[in-house]
């Protein structure tokens, strides 16, 4: 299973789930990194409808933010082309209210695919499953994100 790992970003497919955390303040070309890999791993591991599981609870900001969402909305709308059936966005208690007003902004208007937001990785993944996937519990160990296999 290939897995991209860095200190803004992590990006591991498994099974029929995308499993995306994203971590500290991002710079516009944090961004492009992020889309180029997440591009990549989604083109070589969905051939079928799947789920990403958006992990945003140790995301600081969006510097840059107009560039990003327009990036980010692009992104999205090429996950739905690509067999994105559904999006599960995990948000933490800190850094709530600015991040959501961002992703409301990259998720506004209607959706070809489902949404939800959630304060917890079993809320998520619970959704998931009600909607065919096959998520797998996200837990973090010694402050390291790991991820259901």
């Amino acid at each position: 299973m290939s897995e991209v790992l860095n200190d803004k970003f992590t990006i591991r497919p498994v099974h029929d789930i995308l499993y995306v955390s994203l971590i500290g303040s991002w710079s516009t070309d944090d961004t492009l990194n992020f889309v180029a890999d997440y591009k990549r791993l989604v083109s070589k591991y969905f051939a079928q409808e799947w789920a990403c599981v958006l992990q945003i609870s140790d995301l600081e900001m969006l510097i840059g933010e107009d560039f990003q969402q327009e990036t980010l909305k692009a992104l999205n709308t090429w996950g739905y082309i690509k067999g994105m059936g559904a999006l599960a966005i995990i948000v933490g208690h800190k850094n709530r209210d600015h991040l959501l007003f961002q992703f409301e902004e990259i998720l506004k208007g209607k959706q070809s695919f489902q949404t939800g937001v959630f304060r917890s990785n079993e809320d998520a993944d619970a959704w998931l499953r009600l909607r065919g996937f096959k998520a797998k519990l996200l837990v973090e160990e010694s402050g390291v994100l790991k991820f259901g296999s």
